[in-house]
């Protein structure tokens, strides 16, 4: 026992925390922390953590904020499927309504999605096709360009 208190009283005196550099630095480095913006995301993480928030409450906000602007991803494939048939598709209801569930990355996944049809199932959209398909996802979402 003796053996493990002088290798503890050993490593004290090499103790980084008894260096008054060490606060110092600690001071620096917190004060620097202070003056980034904080992230919105964390901090409504940290509105989650509180005391009266209930793990359900928390949990359904978390879940709901994820899919929020976001279409299920069976609707995503559904919309793939009926892309298939060229810009035809994009005059049919059900395209543009599954369209209209999509949130911009979606939107932009679907455009480089298209582009990359194997010629043997689809032919792969042209750039021009992708312009119409992105200003057809404007309109839906009412923001006409």
């Amino acid at each position: 026992m003796s053996h493990s208190v002088s290798r503890l009283r050993r490593s004290s005196a090499r103790n980084p925390l008894s260096s008054p550099s060490f606060g110092e630095l600690c001071r620096a480095a917190d004060k620097k922390q202070l003056q980034k913006p904080v992230d919105p995301r964390i901090a409504r993480a940290r509105q989650l953590l509180a005391d009266n928030i209930s793990l359900d409450r928390a949990y359904a906000e978390i879940t709901s904020d994820r899919l929020c602007n976001r279409a299920a991803d069976s609707t995503l494939e559904a919309l793939m499927f009926s892309l298939r048939s060229g810009l035809a598709a994009l005059g049919k209801p059900d395209t543009l309504r599954r369209l209209s569930e999509c949130g911009v990355e979606q939107a932009r996944a679907i455009a480089v999605r298209v582009q990359k049809f194997k010629p043997e199932i689809a032919p792969p959209w042209t750039p021009e096709n992708v312009e119409v398909l992105l200003a057809a996802w404007s309109k839906v979402h009412g923001q006409d360009t």
